[in-house]
């Protein structure tokens, strides 16, 4: 039989224990992905010391998902035979539940749902494309039990080289990026799912990845409030559960250069709390992440200044025995430790009892009663999404055309596969009436800056200039953010560029079915031109 949390009388080392479980979200990985090439769950040892109030899953490899579904069940499982209560399950669906688990739906990333939303006639219909892709996101979410969706990212994207933002934006205006993250989190919450406003107080005016070193953000205070800021008060009066706090050194906030906002009170109870308001579980980014490599004792510091719930810890085990040593030290207080559990037993509670609402007529947010209405919603989206520049396209739309070399050489395998597909599909065995060129511009943790570098740039313009010489008719397709895109390159009469925004599956689906004159590029541009 499952109890709910603290009914049964405990010794206080073992109320200790089980506070300590709570605030730590350990991860549930597949092997292969960026971060492992092997799988991790937490082991039995440590979920029966310190049961957790909720798990991180991890389906993401380079090459696509691989569902990570199974290993839930088995550690909720694990936990049931315990006597534990059952644990909520959070996930990064930043692109739909299809970006961790392949038998759900992939969507367009945020800035190419911007894009679309922008494209609408009418500027409820473009956010009626944000709740319903919120909307698909969490149906998909709670029926592969996921219950708190790590999304959506609230980030304002004004550094153009940013590595790790980028299209995950909803773009470079903050009162624009607001209403659309709200429209999508709204869609979200339609379906029973929760959701999380990140990277507070803002990760997008940075040129670092956090994933390697603390970013940094140099704007001013007033600056702060009137671009970071603005987003995460739009959420916060939405309703969003949760928001997660990023790794990030913002001097005009924590009032200390190279202070991680995560370990900082004033970030956290100051601003999040006192100036926004927020009444919500406040999460971490990954604690595992290199931004905190060289922080001491950052588990204590971090509940202590106001995080309630701790995502992927590097080794769960250690990062309990450091509470517990800062418990017995005097560094982090019994009664902070016991708030931020408690808020996480309540987030556990109540996303769990959340009830999926039955499905929804035509015509209201989206019908997504099968897998070929939600593969069309998805198709949809991306090719609504796609914005051409001024140039005409220089031969007939569904002639047979040539895929030409990419720009970088090696993207990753994901991106190579649904490359070589698209050359295939474009091929049809005729002589070609042009030569596309595709330009990969991907974003990736660990991966470095985001864009193509100046080199690189160089050689594209040299092969498209060689192509011309040479009698082709060339056309670009930039899979990436148009605040990468040089506006020289945008505005060349001659040469045409479609703007596809990342080389994701749908992404490349789009393009394809635009080259083969099915279906109109209707987006508007989501950001300003680099």
């Amino acid at each position: 039989m499952i109890h709910t949390a603290g009914t049964p009388t405990h010794s206080p080392e073992r109320e200790l224990e089980r506070d300590i479980g709570a605030v730590l979200v350990p991860e549930v990985r597949v092997a292969g992905t960026i971060a492992s090439p092997t799988e991790i769950v937490p082991s039995a040892e440590y979920l029966r010391r310190f049961p957790p109030a909720g798990l991180v899953a991890f389906g993401r490899t380079p090459a696509g998902a691989v569902s990570p579904a199974r290993l839930l069940r088995a550690v909720r499982a694990q936990l049931a035979e315990f006597g534990e209560a059952l644990p909520f399950a959070c996930c990064d669906l930043e692109q739909g539940a299809g970006l961790h688990f392949p038998e759900a739906t992939r969507l367009p990333p945020a800035l190419a749902l911007a894009a679309a939303a922008l494209g609408a006639r009418k500027p409820e219909a473009g956010l009626q494309w944000l709740r319903r892709a919120g909307e698909l996101t969490g149906r998909e979410a709670r029926a592969l039990g996921v219950e708190l969706v790590l999304a959506p990212v609230a980030d304002v994207n004004t550094a153009r080289d940013n590595p790790i933002i980028a299209v995950r934006s909803f773009g470079d205006d903050p009162k624009r990026a607001g209403s659309l993250a709200r429209a999508w989190l709204e869609g979200l919450q339609a379906a029973g799912a929760g959701g999380s406003a990140k990277h507070f107080p803002g990760h997008g005016d940075t040129s670092q990845d956090s994933h390697i070193e603390i970013a940094r953000v140099t704007r001013d205070r007033a600056g702060l409030w009137e671009i970071e800021l603005a987003p995460f008060r739009e959420l916060c009066q939405a309703g969003v559960d949760t928001i997660m706090v990023g790794h990030l050194d913002v001097p005009a906030l924590t009032g200390e250069r190279g202070l991680p906002a995560t370990l900082s009170s004033r970030v956290i109870q100051e601003v999040l709390r006192g100036e926004l308001g927020f009444r919500g579980v406040v999460l971490s980014d990954a604690m595992n992440m290199g931004a905190l490599a060289r922080e001491g004792r950052r588990y204590a510091r971090a509940v202590e200044a106001g995080c309630d719930g701790l995502l992927c810890p590097h080794d769960p085990r250690a990062a309990a025995e450091e509470l517990l040593l800062a418990l017995s030290e005097g560094r982090l207080s019994r009664e902070r430790l016991a708030a931020a559990a408690r808020s996480m037993r309540e987030l556990a509670r109540r996303l769990l009892a959340q009830p999926v609402p039955a499905a929804p007529r035509h015509g209201s947010v989206g019908e997504f009663s099968s897998a070929e209405v939600r593969a069309d919603l998805a198709t949809e989206l991306a090719a609504a999404s796609l914005v051409r520049s001024p140039a005409p396209w220089p031969w007939r739309r569904g002639k047979p055309c040539e895929i030409g070399l990419q720009a970088p050489d090696h993207p990753a395998a994901e991106a190579r596969r649904e490359l070589s597909r698209l050359r295939e599909e474009l091929a049809r065995d005729a002589s070609p009436a042009g030569v596309v060129l595709p330009v990969i511009c991907e974003v990736r943790a660990f991966h470095g800056g985001y864009g193509l570098s100046a080199t690189e740039l160089e050689r594209l313009q040299e092969r498209i200039a060689e192509l011309r010489r040479l009698g082709w008719k060339v056309g670009v397709v930039w899979f990436g953010s148009p605040q990468t895109l040089p506006q020289s390159l945008w505005e060349d009469p001659e040469v045409p560029v479609l703007l596809a925004h990342a080389p994701t599956p749908p992404m490349f689906a789009a393009v394809g079915r635009w080259l083969a004159g099915q279906v109109e590029a209707g987006g508007s541009l989501p950001a300003s031109l680099g």
